[in-house]
């Protein structure tokens, strides 16, 4: 998986992230998997990160699992690559201020992370405090007159992570482009239902102990044709002369 990504990623113009949950669906029957509320079935999931439509990292996990802690081993694979990248979308499972933190300062890029219906200003990440507790790492070289990017490094170096993803998430909230910038999202769903339309991307008929093997197969073969496609300078997903 990670040799096909390395590829994709030299060979791709595209330089936008996306990661997102997808259900992995099982037998209405199925004594294993967990019947997903949400998305009305029994099913495993899939954690998928891409860049542009191209198909990168997945994790497989039960129905059931919660999508934010997943996202440290996809920021773990990402920063081995050295990307240069201009954007990262997730969605509002996503938001935490330790997963903006950690984006921002692994990836060198700030997360389009859409925030729930309550988020408000929140004032331990307004300059003022974020001045503040720079100012109590001065020992450590901590300076108000630091450019803003080396006072939120230093802050997240030393114990101040959640204070970094505070700043973060409120540039987030006044930004007035906030809202066109989360339409990057959208072409992620796209992406899993092209995925499900060219490999078997499903968990029945598989015994529970190889359903993880099987997924990752599945999402290796698709990854082969997208780097086909790239290869031969075709940057769309569109597969169906391979069919």
């Amino acid at each position: 998986m990670g040799m096909i990504a390395e590829r994709i990623i030299r060979l791709t113009k595209a330089r936008d992230l996306k990661t997102d949950s997808t259900p992995l669906e099982a037998s209405r029957y199925d004594k294993h998997s967990d019947y997903n509320p949400h998305y009305g079935c029994k099913m495993d999931k899939a954690h998928i990160t891409l860049i542009g439509f191209f198909p990168l990292y997945m994790i497989y996990t039960n129905g059931l699992a919660n999508d934010s802690p997943e996202l440290d081993k996809h920021i773990d694979f990402l920063k081995k690559y050295n990307m240069n990248i201009d954007s990262y979308a997730l969605d509002s499972g996503y938001d935490s201020f330790e997963n903006h933190a950690d984006i921002w300062y692994h990836l060198k890029v700030k997360p389009t992370i859409p925030p729930k219906c309550n988020a408000v200003i929140n004032m331990e990440g307004t300059i003022e405090r974020i001045n503040h507790w720079i100012n109590k790492l001065w020992k450590k070289g901590g300076s108000i007159h630091m450019p803003i990017a080396k006072k939120l490094e230093l802050l997240y170096e030393n114990g101040r992570r959640k204070h970094v993803g505070m700043y973060l998430k409120n540039q987030a909230l006044v930004d007035e482009k906030f809202e066109e910038k989360i339409k990057t999202r959208q072409p992620i769903e796209r992406s899993n239902r092209h995925i499900k339309g060219r490999v078997t991307f499903d968990v029945r008929k598989i015994q529970t102990n190889s359903r993880e093997l099987y997924s990752i197969v599945r999402f290796v073969a698709y990854q082969f044709m997208i780097l086909t496609n790239l290869q031969n300078k075709i940057e769309n997903i569109n597969l169906d002369r391979y069919f």
